[in-house]
Protein backbone atom coordinates (compact mmCIF):
# COMPACT_ATOMS: atom_id res chain seq x y z
CA UNK A 1 0.00 0.00 0.00
CA UNK A 2 2.89 2.34 1.01
CA UNK A 3 4.47 1.54 -2.46
CA UNK A 4 0.88 2.82 -4.92
CA UNK A 5 0.87 6.04 -2.24
CA UNK A 6 4.14 6.61 -3.30
CA UNK A 7 4.19 5.33 -6.91
CA UNK A 8 0.26 7.78 -7.25
CA UNK A 9 2.12 11.17 -5.96
CA UNK A 10 5.32 10.66 -7.78
CA UNK A 11 2.82 10.07 -11.16
CA UNK A 12 1.17 13.40 -10.18
CA UNK A 13 4.09 15.44 -9.42
CA UNK A 14 5.51 13.98 -13.05
CA UNK A 15 2.14 14.38 -14.84
CA UNK A 16 0.29 17.43 -12.76
CA UNK A 17 -3.34 17.54 -14.19
CA UNK A 18 -3.43 21.28 -15.42
CA UNK A 19 -1.13 19.70 -18.02
CA UNK A 20 -3.40 17.07 -19.06
CA UNK A 21 -6.21 19.60 -19.73
CA UNK A 22 -7.12 21.06 -22.90
CA UNK A 23 -6.18 24.48 -23.32
CA UNK A 24 -9.16 26.71 -22.92
CA UNK A 25 -11.53 28.17 -26.17
CA UNK A 26 -10.19 31.49 -27.07
CA UNK A 27 -13.22 34.50 -26.45
CA UNK A 28 -14.64 35.45 -29.31
CA UNK A 29 -13.19 38.40 -30.61
CA UNK A 30 -15.45 42.02 -32.10
CA UNK A 31 -15.66 41.67 -35.78
CA UNK A 32 -17.34 44.16 -37.68
CA UNK A 33 -17.76 43.57 -41.92
CA UNK A 34 -18.64 46.04 -44.61
CA UNK A 35 -21.35 44.64 -47.25
CA UNK A 36 -22.76 45.87 -50.09
CA UNK A 37 -26.01 45.78 -51.54
CA UNK A 38 -26.98 42.14 -52.95
CA UNK A 39 -24.24 40.10 -50.73
CA UNK A 40 -26.38 38.54 -48.84
CA UNK A 41 -28.08 41.25 -46.60
CA UNK A 42 -30.70 43.30 -48.14
CA UNK A 43 -28.74 46.57 -47.42
CA UNK A 44 -25.36 48.01 -47.41
CA UNK A 45 -23.50 49.04 -44.32
CA UNK A 46 -21.95 47.34 -41.49
CA UNK A 47 -22.49 44.00 -40.32
CA UNK A 48 -21.84 43.37 -36.42
CA UNK A 49 -21.26 40.06 -34.70
CA UNK A 50 -22.93 40.10 -31.45
CA UNK A 51 -19.81 40.39 -29.25
CA UNK A 52 -18.64 43.95 -31.68
CA UNK A 53 -22.36 44.84 -31.07
CA UNK A 54 -22.02 44.36 -27.15
CA UNK A 55 -18.80 46.41 -26.97
CA UNK A 56 -20.70 48.98 -29.02
CA UNK A 57 -23.48 49.45 -26.47
CA UNK A 58 -21.37 49.01 -23.87
CA UNK A 59 -18.91 51.91 -25.00
CA UNK A 60 -22.15 54.01 -25.34
CA UNK A 61 -23.81 53.55 -21.98
CA UNK A 62 -20.32 54.06 -19.83
CA UNK A 63 -18.71 57.12 -22.33
CA UNK A 64 -21.18 59.20 -20.57
CA UNK A 65 -20.01 58.31 -17.08
CA UNK A 66 -16.03 57.74 -18.41
CA UNK A 67 -17.03 61.86 -19.70
CA UNK A 68 -18.18 62.98 -16.57
CA UNK A 69 -15.39 60.75 -14.40
CA UNK A 70 -12.61 62.82 -16.30
CA UNK A 71 -14.10 66.28 -16.61
CA UNK A 72 -14.95 65.12 -12.44
CA UNK A 73 -10.63 64.34 -12.53
CA UNK A 74 -9.70 67.71 -14.23
CA UNK A 75 -11.60 70.00 -12.24
CA UNK A 76 -10.56 68.42 -9.01
CA UNK A 77 -7.40 68.53 -9.68
CA UNK A 78 -7.38 71.99 -10.97
CA UNK A 79 -9.14 72.69 -7.86
CA UNK A 80 -6.26 71.65 -5.59
CA UNK A 81 -3.65 73.19 -7.87
CA UNK A 82 -5.57 76.18 -7.25
CA UNK A 83 -6.04 75.93 -3.86
CA UNK A 84 -2.26 75.53 -3.07
CA UNK A 85 -1.76 78.71 -5.00
CA UNK A 86 -3.90 80.36 -2.91
CA UNK A 87 -2.51 78.81 0.71
CA UNK A 88 1.04 79.84 -0.76
CA UNK A 89 0.31 83.63 -1.17
CA UNK A 90 -1.40 83.88 2.11
CA UNK A 91 1.00 81.77 3.83
CA UNK A 92 3.46 84.34 1.98
CA UNK A 93 1.00 87.50 3.05
CA UNK A 94 1.63 86.53 6.46
CA UNK A 95 5.20 86.22 6.57
CA UNK A 96 5.56 89.23 4.99
CA UNK A 97 2.83 91.02 7.38
CA UNK A 98 5.23 89.62 10.59
CA UNK A 99 8.31 90.73 8.40
CA UNK A 100 6.68 94.28 8.25
CA UNK A 101 5.33 94.47 12.39
CA UNK A 102 9.16 93.42 13.25
CA UNK A 103 10.84 96.35 10.63
CA UNK A 104 8.28 98.67 11.91
CA UNK A 105 9.03 97.47 15.62
CA UNK A 106 12.73 97.80 15.13
CA UNK A 107 11.92 101.62 13.94
CA UNK A 108 9.92 103.00 16.79
CA UNK A 109 12.64 101.51 18.79
CA UNK A 110 15.15 102.90 17.17
CA UNK A 111 13.05 106.40 17.00
CA UNK A 112 12.43 106.60 20.90
CA UNK A 113 16.41 105.41 21.45
CA UNK A 114 17.62 108.84 19.36
CA UNK A 115 14.37 110.62 20.85
CA UNK A 116 16.06 109.94 24.49
CA UNK A 117 19.83 111.17 22.86
CA UNK A 118 18.42 114.31 21.53
CA UNK A 119 16.81 114.62 24.60
CA UNK A 120 19.08 114.28 26.71
CA UNK A 121 21.41 116.63 24.48
CA UNK A 122 19.43 119.49 25.64
CA UNK A 123 20.89 119.74 28.80
CA UNK A 124 24.08 120.34 26.73
CA UNK A 125 25.21 124.31 26.90
CA UNK A 126 27.43 124.27 24.17
CA UNK A 127 24.81 127.08 22.58
CA UNK A 128 25.48 129.20 25.52
CA UNK A 129 29.37 128.51 24.96
CA UNK A 130 29.58 129.62 20.83
CA UNK A 131 27.55 133.23 22.06
CA UNK A 132 29.89 133.77 24.68
CA UNK A 133 32.83 132.76 22.50
CA UNK A 134 31.61 135.47 19.88
CA UNK A 135 31.14 138.07 22.58
CA UNK A 136 34.29 137.57 23.48
CA UNK A 137 35.50 137.59 20.24
CA UNK A 138 33.92 141.23 19.20
CA UNK A 139 35.13 142.65 23.45
CA UNK A 140 38.76 141.68 22.06
CA UNK A 141 38.23 143.21 18.60
CA UNK A 142 37.16 146.42 19.59
CA UNK A 143 39.23 146.57 22.55
CA UNK A 144 42.26 145.90 20.35
CA UNK A 145 40.71 148.46 17.91
CA UNK A 146 40.74 151.01 20.81
CA UNK A 147 44.23 150.38 22.08
CA UNK A 148 45.49 150.53 17.99
CA UNK A 149 43.85 153.75 18.32
CA UNK A 150 45.62 155.62 21.50
CA UNK A 151 49.09 154.09 20.31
Amino acid sequence: MKNFIVLFLSCLLAFPLPLLASPPEPAPQPKIVGIQKGEAAPFSGVLLNSMAAANLFAEKDYSVVECDLKIEFAVKKELARINLILETTKVSMESMDKRYSSIIQIKDKEIERLSAIASEASNDHSAWWAAGGVLVGIGLTLAVVYAVKEI
